[in-house]
């Protein structure tokens, strides 16, 4: 009985690890504190016997569920503030819910699943507004972010288009050579960080000395023309982002 005890102590302290490892809301200094004191506010008595067990799942899943709910096609990195924002907002909706207020049987799991809906959407916003606001740039351009997987501080860097002369964008070019040589030289995942620059999510190169720089300038520099075309043509507002390209690299 000991042993199985100590093994069961063990598989718990690790699920535990691992639980504290993902999450977006959770990555909030006040997540754990809130959370802790929202299950011992279901209360059988205010609502149906089977509304306290779905309402603890909801509360129980909730890192895990949002991570998995956020589906988005650039890494889930948000501005640290951002989150605290967020994090206050969705504090303050359970906070009202769980106050002890009497719910018909099978409402309160629904109005849960509301407030986490919305915090989906809201953390999706905010993390694809703040890789779009850094796209607005002229060059590499990074932002102090944590991310949603591990809770990691980072810092995502990003290239944007929006440079008002040929100096700009030579200036801007050597700025993103000299950030992919630095990368290399910093990280053993240097790959990895090449392909979260925009454009260059294809390429299989595992060094600087692999890439083709003459033609990832022709590529990019095509792009930044077109876009100068476009402003003067059609009136573009001047941060506008142009339209997603693979670079050739």
């Amino acid at each position: 009985m000991g042993a199985a005890r100590r093994l069961l102590g063990l598989w718990l302290a690790a699920a535990l690890a691992l639980g504290a490892a993902r999450g977006c809301l959770q990555c909030d200094p006040g997540f754990a504190a809130r959370f802790a004191s929202y299950r011992p506010r279901l209360s059988r008595k205010s609502w149906g016997l089977g509304d306290v067990p779905a309402a603890g799942r909801l509360l129980r899943g909730w890192a895990g569920d949002t991570v998995r709910g956020l589906r988005l096609s650039i890494p889930a990195e948000i501005p640290v503030d951002k989150l605290h924002e967020i994090a206050a907002k969705v504090y303050e909706k359970l906070d009202i819910l769980l106050s002890g207020k009497t719910y018909r049987p099978g409402l309160l799991p629904q109005l849960l699943q509301s407030v986490f809906q919305k915090q989906i959407l809201l953390l999706q916003r905010a993390i694809i507004e703040s890789r779009l606001e850094c796209e607005r740039h002229c060059g590499i351009f990074r932002y102090d972010a944590v991310s949603c997987m591990n809770c990691n501080f980072s810092r995502p860097a990003c290239f944007g288009y929006n440079c008002e002369s040929s100096e700009e964008w030579e200036t801007a070019l050597k700025g993103l050579f000299d950030y992919i040589n630095k990368i290399y030289r910093q990280s053993a995942r240097w790959l990895v960080a090449l392909r979260r620059i925009p454009g260059f999510h294809n390429c299989t190169s595992t060094s600087p000395a692999m890439l083709n720089f003459k033609r990832i300038n022709a590529s990019m520099s095509e792009t930044w023309h077109n876009t100068l075309v476009n402003r003067k043509t059609t009136g573009w507002h001047k941060h506008r982002i142009p339209p997603p390209r693979v670079i050739d690299c």
